[in-house]
């Protein structure tokens, strides 16, 4: 027994999840800066950007990206600038929405079987969305993208969480949790700097 003390294995693995994280949000900073340094010498004023997140709330970790945008909203009010959507099942409900909004950037956060970790968030490419699984909603994210741009010009960073379970009525997992805590805070911390909301 460990009184008053962390076990050293748990600390060592806590060290190492740490660890990936700051890696993790190193490069998504890069990407996210690097992006907006492109869009900034096109245009004089920041992107104008929707927020989607998209699950089923009942299905376990297939809430994550729901989840994720519910605690950005809890934190941030909808702007000119940025708009944050709940969409659950169905984002082409929410497609008159997002024209009208007209945005530069569209960030979209879905649970996605990427046969990466439990928990790892990753940037991907959209020639790959057909091919990520844990897909529930009743489009494709492709599908849902090809009929936005038919009206609209905009760019897509799509968000994928590695699930542990999307299984009906299961909880969410503990390593998703963490990711979704750990990428609000980072999102929410380059959102101010970047919009000073």
């Amino acid at each position: 027994m460990h009184y008053g003390k962390w076990h050293p294995h748990r600390k060592k693995r806590l060290r190492f999840i740490t660890d990936e994280k700051k890696i993790l949000h190193s490069y998504l900073s890069e990407q996210l800066d690097q992006a907006l340094k492109s869009h900034l010498a096109k245009n004089d004023c920041l992107p104008i950007l929707v927020i989607i997140g998209i699950g089923n709330e009942l299905n376990g970790d297939d809430a994550a990206g729901v989840i994720l945008t519910q605690k950005l909203k809890k934190a941030i009010s909808n702007s000119d600038q940025v708009k944050l959507i709940e969409a659950s099942i169905a984002p082409e409900n929410f497609t008159g929405v997002i024209r009208d909004y007209c945005p530069d950037w569209l960030w979209i956060f879905d649970a996605a079987e990427m046969g990466q970790k439990s928990g790892t968030l990753q940037l991907i490419d959209l020639d790959q969305l057909d091919s990520i699984g844990a897909n529930t909603h009743r489009i494709s994210p492709t599908m849902f993208l090809s009929y936005l741009q038919l009206e609209l010009d905009f760019r897509t960073f799509f968000f994928g969480i590695q699930p542990v379970s999307v299984e009906p009525f299961s909880d969410m997992s503990s390593p998703v949790k963490r990711t979704i805590q750990t990428t609000t805070n980072f999102l929410l911390q380059w959102l101010r700097n970047t919009y000073n909301i």
